[in-house]
């Protein structure tokens, strides 16, 4: 896919589950009840730095585990 394509995403709802660990986002997608909600994984997770647009390191610039889930709408 070239820099210039865009993927339609329009019918999709997504959701990203941020935690300290793989547990802990996982304990949050079954306490929300997004496999009941027909939500799944769309890309492995793993470690994630988070960072505004304008530089400003969230969560003090610790790394965290970060899993998105979706849906088709």
């Amino acid at each position: 896919m070239s820099a210039h394509q865009t993927i339609d995403t329009a019918g999709e709802d997504f959701i990203t589950i941020i935690a300290p660990s793989m547990a802990e986002v996982m304990e949050s997608f079954r306490s929300q009840g997004l496999a009941e909600r027909d939500y799944s994984i769309v890309h492995r997770a793993g470690k994630h730095s988070f960072t505004m647009a304008g530089g400003e390191a969230l969560f003090g610039g610790t790394q965290m585990v970060a899993a998105t889930f979706s849906r088709r709408g």
